[in-house]
């Protein structure tokens, strides 16, 4: 993630940010889940053709609950 122009989060280490322009993607790393999410689209797009370039990364859909909280 840090290869990839991500800052870590300053408090929890699992949290990955990176800033392009006026948009962001936040990702969320929890044990061998990635949950992520921006502010444009195409920032998404790109996590994951990054993502699938290097790991056997499959999506499931859009996030309703993460440990047991509703989102």
């Amino acid at each position: 993630m840090l290869g990839q122009g991500c800052e870590r989060g300053k408090t929890d280490k699992t949290l990955f940010i990176k800033k392009a322009c006026n948009d962001i993607i936040l990702v969320q790393v929890y044990v061998d889940d990635i949950i992520f999410g921006s502010t444009n689209k195409i920032l998404c797009e790109q996590f994951v053709t990054a993502m699938q370039g290097e790991f056997e990364m499959s999506m499931m859909r859009e996030l309703n609950y993460f440990l047991g909280l509703q989102i």
